[in-house]
């Protein structure tokens, strides 16, 4: 293997790990060193790993510490490498040829009795979640969320978004991503806006049950 073709499987290595620590969750944060130790990286490996992806969008750092988050961009690029396997991404070579270390509960092997019922769940509700993203997006101006709220509500939806259009999509986050907007909704108070929408979520809650 080329120097260039190991440090980019290094880099889906430690990407593909904190994806799975954080079940894609982007506001679920971990200790990059920690991270980086699990897979066997030095400390100069590790800087080097998570400089490239914070430069590429793919992960942020949470405050002054070493904790990092994954972001929108990086939980849409792994999903990707996943559900194709076979073909390389803009940022990693294809997974079937990466020697993936510490995989815990992975999605690389196609057909699984998990993945096969995640995704005939999408299938068959896809529409209801559709339906109700798009009355909430349509609305969102009239809700004047403060700006924290709107910011975490964007990412809520965009989470949403990219797990529904994913080919191994996974129920938590879905749920998480419903709960979260729903604690904002009903944070809105009285406004009537907001009594229009939380109304379409129980319903979807209840697809988890």
């Amino acid at each position: 293997m080329g120097k260039i073709e190991e440090i980019r499987e290094k880099r889906f290595q430690y990407l593909h790990l904190l994806w799975e620590k954080t079940d894609g969750n982007i506001r679920a944060r971990e200790d990059m060193d920690a991270l980086g130790e699990l897979l066997g990286y030095s400390k100069q490996e590790i800087e080097k790993v998570v400089q490239y992806l914070v430069d590429e969008y793919l992960v942020k750092y949470a405050g002054l510490s070493k904790l990092i988050e994954i972001t929108h961009e990086g939980v849409k690029e792994i999903e990707e490498a996943l559900s194709h396997p076979e073909e390389p991404t803009h940022y990693f070579p294809p997974v079937n040829i990466i020697n993936v270390h510490h995989m815990e509960g992975s999605q690389i092997q196609q057909g699984t009795v998990s993945s096969s019922q995640s995704g005939t769940f999408i299938t068959e509700n896809k529409k209801d979640f559709d339906e109700f993203l798009n009355v909430l997006k349509d609305k969102l101006s009239d809700l004047n969320l403060g700006d924290d709220d709107k910011d975490e509500i964007d990412s809520d939806i965009a989470t949403l978004e990219a797990q529904l259009n994913s080919s191994r999509p996974k129920s938590s986050i879905l749920k998480e991503s419903l709960l979260s907007i729903q604690r904002i909704l009903e944070g809105a108070g009285g406004a009537l806006v907001a009594q229009q929408l939380l109304p379409y979520i129980p319903p979807l809650l209840m697809l988890f049950k």
